[in-house]
């Protein structure tokens, strides 16, 4: 995964080499094919590159039009390439092996701002257009590609990683405490925030133009999604094979031999074994490699699922294991990057993987992200059955989600999730919202005080959907995109991939397949109480048995439990940064630990504490990171 950055100066300024190299410099290690910037006038721009797909190899970027005088730099995927050459004509014949940027800027001469409604993949752009002095941001809607700028009303800053800004353009470092307050509260709710005051973030599916001295933002990605609720059983499970099998080839275009992560999980597996079938049936031109963690004696191990679908393929993965927390490296990456420092439990999944493919040379990884987000199912679309007056459908769904339940207490379990929502309030928040809980002002761990002062709970009840959709489902689906833990969550690993040069790519979250799953039956994703209902029916015949109708799901803890421990034993909660400072109670910290490791002391057996944990985490993390990377 590459990178790009820029900067503009509104004050009649010309861009300065001293600007650029400046941001070149502070910018993290991401990209091993060499940087190129541009410059003219006001403007310069950026490119840090690293080619994963054959287009790219050898590209050189910015992309000039000779016909505008539009000037892009491009960092991403296209995966409807033949289509959009198609749109093109005669144009889009002589671009049939040009990078997929030379096809985003020839469309953008044509289109204008609207072009990017017609791409589909995983991009950031940036377009800087000469003749009217305005620059142009857009990005993908899963924001798997993250983009930051700043403005101080004279100079607008625009990169992938936060440092390029921070630290290229000598911001003044202020925390945003607001912004904080949400991550510790493990209600992160904001799309455009960071926990800099100045650094913003532009959303997923969103686009900035800056023009005249003034910055624009628009939500582009607005649907609409076809309703395809109507369509039969084997209709969906057509529909979706179809849309399946089309993500698969498209993210298997690669410079480089390519690796799938296989878990022995529903997805992963999917991924795996349907991509074999597509290389072997002549749709795929190579085989794709598997890659899979085991940890031996642990509770989380898969070893018996990923090992089914090795013998079911008659393939051998390749083995990797446990990469211990560092707490030390976890500060460092705080300082280097000014990222937050990665889960244990991601580090413990991803970055054996990472120095595998490296030293293998590969650039990419699959994974099975998506997979519970998209086709878990839930109950969301009961009350547009009510609302539709389509109650027949609602009681055979109502049954066949309770099988067994005597029917008066079917009746009523159908009553209160399919009309609840229409009629109470917290209930239809909670449908639409699960990832916030509105039970309490404040968590308990929080200091009160604190969080009444940065306006916390407004904030979250600020959170809104960036359109308008028909129905209780499709509002509840699109969270999906807007979902604003992404950033917490997921950046930081991304950005520990691409320190390897390696580049993730997600066929679930396709947006083709995305669009069809946002329309779908919500009987077909959830039946019989039985989640990923349409995966498991589009998979008989792809994958083994054994993992088909698998019901379990491992969970990541015990070594999450180890990091945490030793975190705790040399700083102890009370003395962590965030308790000094007054937001939050260490040893209310300490004490959501100690359950957790009383059941490892136990040797991990029996069920795992259910009460909240993750805020354990985020407050260590934040602790790292106002450390190491605020420097406080």
């Amino acid at each position: 995964m590459g990178a790009i950055a820029g900067a503009v100066h509104c004050d009649g300024r010309d861009m300065t080499e001293g600007l650029l190299s400046s941001i070149v410099r502070a910018a993290v290690p991401r990209g091993f094919d060499g940087v190129s910037h541009w410059r003219d006038g006001p403007a310069g721009l950026i490119r840090f590159a690293h080619a994963t797909t054959p287009e790219a190899v050898g590209e050189l970027q910015p992309f000039v039009s000779a016909n505008s005088g539009a000037v892009m730099v491009f960092d991403g995927r296209l995966d409807n390439r033949g289509d959009l050459l198609r749109q093109l004509g005669a144009h889009g014949d002589q671009l049939a092996t040009a990078p997929d940027g030379e096809i985003a800027l020839a469309l953008f001469d044509r289109r204008g701002d609207n072009y990017v409604t017609a791409l589909v993949g995983d991009f950031v752009i940036a377009v800087w257009q000469p003749r009217d002095r305005r620059l142009l941001l857009v990005r993908s809607p899963y924001g798997w590609r993250p983009i930051v700028w700043t403005f101080d009303g004279t100079t607008f800053g625009f990169a992938t990683e936060p440092r390029s800004l921070v630290v290229g353009m000598g911001m003044e470092r202020k925390l945003n405490e607001a912004a904080i307050g949400e991550f510790l509260s493990a209600r992160f709710v904001s799309q455009t925030e960071t926990f800099w005051q100045g650094l913003n973030r532009l959303p997923q599916g969103a686009a900035l133009a800056l023009e005249k001295g003034r910055v624009r933002e628009w939500h582009w990605h607005v649907g609409p999604f076809e309703d395809v609720s109507r369509m039969s059983d084997a209709d969906h499970v057509a529909r979706f094979q179809e849309l399946f099998d089309q993500a698969l080839i498209a993210v298997t275009r690669s410079a480089t031999p390519l690796s799938s992560q296989l878990s022995g999980g529903l997805d992963s597996s999917s991924v795996v074994c349907r991509a074999t079938q597509l290389h072997r049936a002549g749709r795929i031109d190579r085989q794709i490699g598997a890659i899979t963690a085991r940890f031996p004696g642990e509770p989380h191990d898969e070893t018996e699922w990923s090992s089914a679908v090795e013998a079911h393929l008659g393939i051998t993965a390749k083995v990797v294991g446990s990469h211990p927390f560092d707490p030390d490296a976890a500060r460092q990456w705080c300082a280097d990057t000014l990222q937050l420092p990665l889960r244990p439990n991601v580090l413990d999944t991803m970055a054996e993987v990472c120095i595998r493919q490296q030293a293998d040379g590969e650039r990419v990884l699959l994974t099975g992200e998506g997979g519970d987000d998209w086709l878990a199912g839930s109950l969301a679309y009961w009350p547009d059955l009510v609302r539709s007056g389509r109650w027949a459908t609602l009681v055979k769904a109502g049954f066949q989600h309770f099988p067994g339940a005597p029917a008066h207490v079917s009746a009523r379990r159908i009553l209160y999730h399919g009309v609840g929502p229409l009629v109470r309030k917290s209930q239809r928040e909670r449908l639409l919202r699960p990832h916030l809980d509105f039970a309490t002002a404040a968590p308990p761990w929080l200091n009160p005080d604190w969080a009444r002062r940065i306006g916390l709970s407004d904030r979250w009840y600020a959170d809104a959907l960036p359109l308008d959709l028909p129905g209780m489902a499709q509002k509840q689906r699109y969270g999906v995109f807007a979902l604003a833990r992404r950033h917490v969550n997921v950046e930081p690993a991304m950005a520990y991939a691409a320190s390897f040069g390696i580049e993730h790519r997600h066929p679930f979250h396709d947006q083709r397949l995305a669009s069809f799953l946002m329309g779908a039956s919500g009987s077909m994703l959830n039946r019989f109480g039985q989640k990923k209902y349409l995966l498991r029916q589009a998979m008989k015949g792809v994958l083994p048995e054994k993992v088909r109708t698998r019901q379990s799901k491992a969970t990541f803890v015990a070594h999450t439990v180890d990091a945490i421990s030793e975190l705790l034993r040399q700083r102890p909660a009370d003395q962590l940064l965030c308790a000094q400072l007054g937001w939050v109670d260490g040893p209310k910290i300490g004490e959501m630990h100690a359950a957790f490791q009383h059941w490892r002391d136990a040797g991990s057996t029996g069920v795992v504490p259910d009460q909240p944990w993750g805020p354990v985490w985020f407050t260590l993390a934040m602790d790292m990171w106002l450390e190491n990377a605020f420097k406080i």
